[in-house]
């Protein structure tokens, strides 16, 4: 008997050992409420913080058949085209009822000319601007758009562009495509329905056309029944698009520091940075003795001069 009382007692305290030694959970239900309200916090916080940087595909430059077919792309320092005639006509006159507005005369030679191009548009707000802000200086520009984009308040952006003197140009019609290296029934999609889009707004058929990204291929050149105007002025203002001081001053130096007689400046008219810097750019070159025209008109272009590629006046 004494034996089993033993044994049980133990037991018991070998029990109890293994019990005050087994790991506690915490069961309070309002320190785990105050915990998970406390993570919960924290993560809203860090999403609030985050940013995700935006991602930019680059593709490569690469030629179409025949394989010594070359590929043009705008160079900061090029400002001559290898394909540049230089001719004394002027814009011919188109088939709508502003076609017939004379050309502006750039013989004046108490000025120096440019043309500010602007790609991308129509913009429901910033196109009229530039517009105006081109028209305070009794400027004009040249304003290369993306067809798909051109209907309601950006149709009526188009014709207003148009109507106060502004060329119109093809650049796209989806800009998803670069023309050195679609197929060719891409490369025409692209630009002939943009062109009738054009010509069903303005009543004018485009002279000028600018590729995607810049790039595309003699042969592409010489076959697109368009002017191809590239750039020797890159403002870059696609790449300082978030709203700062800082950004609009580094677009505004980036054109202000490599502008010279005859440059074909680009731009963007889709950005509000662009817009602002733009303000500060033409003030500053009118008062350099800068006067802006068209594309054509700088270059003097007319139906002869389909199938040649331009970079800039000289």
């Amino acid at each position: 008997m004494r034996k089993s009382l033993a044994m049980i007692c133990a037991l018991m305290i070998c029990f109890l050992c293994i019990a005050g030694c087994a790991p506690k959970n915490n069961t309070d239900p309002t320190n785990t409420q105050a915990q998970t309200q406390a993570t919960t916090a924290d993560e809203a916080t860090t999403a609030q913080n985050t940013t995700v940087p935006a991602t930019t595909v680059t593709t490569a430059p690469t030629t179409i058949a025949p394989e010594d077919d070359v590929v043009y792309s705008p160079i900061s320092y090029n400002k001559v085209s290898s394909d540049k005639t230089q001719s004394t006509n002027k814009r011919p006159a188109g088939t709508g009822d502003e076609a017939n507005r004379p050309s502006v005369d750039t013989s004046d030679k108490r000025y120096k000319y440019v043309a500010f191009t602007f790609d991308d548009g129509p913009h429901y707000d910033l196109t009229f601007k530039f517009v105006d802000k081109l028209a305070e200086y009794g400027g004009v520009g040249t304003f290369f758009v993306v067809g798909n984009r051109v209907s309601g308040t950006q149709q009526r952006a188009v014709k207003y562009a148009y109507d106060m003197g502004n060329e119109i140009g093809v650049h796209a019609w989806t800009h998803s495509y670069y023309y050195n290296t679609c197929s060719e029934s891409r490369f025409r999609s692209e630009l002939d329905k943009t062109a009738d889009k054009i010509l069903s707004v303005t009543g004018e058929y485009p002279l000028t056309m600018r590729p995607v990204g810049g790039g595309i291929t003699s042969s592409r050149v010489k076959s697109s029944g368009f002017a191809v105007i590239n750039w020797n002025v890159d403002s870059n203002d696609w790449r300082y698009t978030g709203r700062s001081q800082s950004n609009v001053n580094t677009i505004v130096r980036n054109v202000l520091n490599s502008t010279d007689e005859g440059d074909i400046i680009l731009m963007h008219e889709i950005y509000y940075n662009s817009y602002d810097a733009f303000c500060i750019i033409i003030d500053e070159l009118y008062d350099r003795g800068y006067r802006f025209v068209t594309v054509s008109d700088l270059l003097g272009l007319d139906s002869g001069d389909k199938g040649k590629l331009y970079y800039s006046a000289y």
